[in-house]
């Protein structure tokens, strides 16, 4: 988001001395008009009534005028604030913020709106609303000095911007209530910003996917076709003219049909790894820990369930990933990869099955790396039974690869590798992080949400 000004709109507000100036003028000035005339009036009606007492007159209607200052005074600020559209309260302000949001077509639009609304509210000579998204964005409204005041925009504990402001001197209670507000339609923001990004990437991994197929098709399995074809048909002429030669040709058909099956099991694996048909996620991820390099130990705490195939993909893409780093990068003689599934619904606690090696043997001593218990399953595939095969309603999966390496360096560089674990975490509506493990190493952190139960 780039920096934004809000649209045309009507006369700009007076520069914030001048109104200071203005306002206090017409609010003492007319107090100074009530007050006196309020002491004159006592005095000559006093005196009128009760002689020459001067004094007496005098005491009387200095009591008076007193009595009624204050009370004329806050009446006399409200008119003088109500003629000048200025907002001293500011649950009002807050309020008239929020119904101005609501309106709004989009939450950007909303914040470009907001930012003249507070200033405004505020009376500030400028007023800007930055949005930290990745890329920070700046929505400002007037100008803004030297020096403006900073207000963090916090949602949830979580910082995602900043309201900077210039001009005499605010209300800590205004601003605090016109940032908790702005701080929900930052997030809005970001919020949009991301499913906006999200969008683009789904596109271009869709359009990258469908050019793939079309190369694939065209350039491999095509040719291979159309040759087997020409070959039956040179097979078919030769038959009754040199029938010896027509061994040769059926040898070249059958090796053409093999080129063509292995053409179209690489399609076929590439769409959906086939492993997670034949074997479940669990079963994958022990294929995967068979290879080469690193111990690698499978924890799976409790029955994973029906887990829906896009989940299935994205984990099983990212356990690869994250093995194929420890294998070549990370130095690790043990690794975990850690696997859970978290209802939404309150459920009993499973254990822990774990087996070590390839005999099967429950694991009683210490965990390796990662804090796991070995390479454990709940069942072929990861179904545990009966209470496995239900759908999985609600929640999510959790999945970790934790290895006991020399860690990340100090400067982390994002390769083609981190990204694509990112990538598959945010298309199937999770997250991905990467960070060191406690006592040493590298640690995946992965989390995907599951979504509805199914039929």
């Amino acid at each position: 988001m780039a920096v934004t000004t809000p649209p045309a709109r009507g006369p700009e507000p007076r520069p914030a001395g001048v109104h200071l100036v203005l306002n206090r003028t017409l609010v003492y000035g007319g107090l100074a008009v009530v007050t006196g005339g309020i002491y004159s009036g006592l005095t000559w009606l006093v005196t009128t009534l009760a002689g020459s007492q001067d004094a007496v007159a005098g005491l009387v209607a200095a009591l008076a005028a007193g009595a009624v200052f204050r009370p004329a005074r806050l009446r006399l600020q409200r008119v003088v604030d109500r003629l000048l559209q200025v907002e001293r309260d500011p649950y009002r302000v807050a309020d008239r913020l929020s119904r101005t949001l609501q309106e709004a077509v989009d939450p950007a639009e909303g914040l470009v709106t907001a930012a003249a609304l507070v200033r405004q509210a505020l009376r500030a000579d400028g007023v800007a609303v930055e949005v930290h998204d990745g890329h920070t964005g700046v929505v400002l409204d007037g100008e803004l000095g030297d020096r403006p005041v900073e207000t963090p925009l916090v949602w949830h504990g979580e910082p995602v911007g900043r309201l900077l402001s210039s001009g005499p001197g605010t209300s800590p209670d205004l601003l605090d209530a016109l940032a908790r507000h702005l701080a929900e339609l930052a997030h809005a923001v970001r919020l949009t910003a991301d499913v906006r990004r999200s969008r683009e990437r789904i596109l271009t991994t869709r359009e990258e996917e469908r050019r793939r197929l079309r190369r694939d098709l065209h350039d491999g399995l095509g040719p291979t076709l159309a040759s087997l074809a020409m070959t039956v048909d040179e097979a078919r002429l030769r038959l009754e003219r040199d029938p010896e030669a027509v061994e040769g040709l059926l040898i070249r058909v059958r090796d053409q049909m093999g080129a063509a099956i292995v053409d179209v099991r690489d399609l076929v694996y590439g769409l959906r790894p086939p492993a997670l048909d034949d074997l479940g996620l669990v079963g994958s991820l022990r294929v995967l820990a068979d290879a080469p390099g690193p111990r690698v130990d499978i924890a799976v705490v409790g029955p994973l369930g029906d887990v829906p195939a896009a989940v299935e993909v994205a984990a099983y893409r990212i356990a690869q990933e994250a093995l194929t780093n420890v294998r070549r990068h990370a130095q690790a003689t043990t690794a975990l990869v850690r696997v859970e599934l978290v209802r939404a619904e309150p459920v009993q606690a499973e254990t822990v099955q774990a087996e070590t090696g390839r005999i099967g043997v429950e694991q009683t001593g210490p965990a390796p790396a990662g804090g796991g218990t070995g390479r454990g399953e709940t069942g072929r595939g990861g179904t545990g039974g009966a209470a496995g095969r239900r759908a999985a309603g609600g929640g999510e999966l959790r999945l970790s690869v934790a290895d006991d390496g020399i860690g990340l360096p100090e400067r982390v560089r994002g390769g083609v590798g981190l990204a694509s674990m990112r990538e598959r975490a945010a298309e199937a509506g999770g997250s991905c992080t990467v960070g060191p493990r406690p006592g040493g190493g590298t640690e995946v952190i992965v989390q995907l949400p599951l979504g509805t139960e199914k039929p």
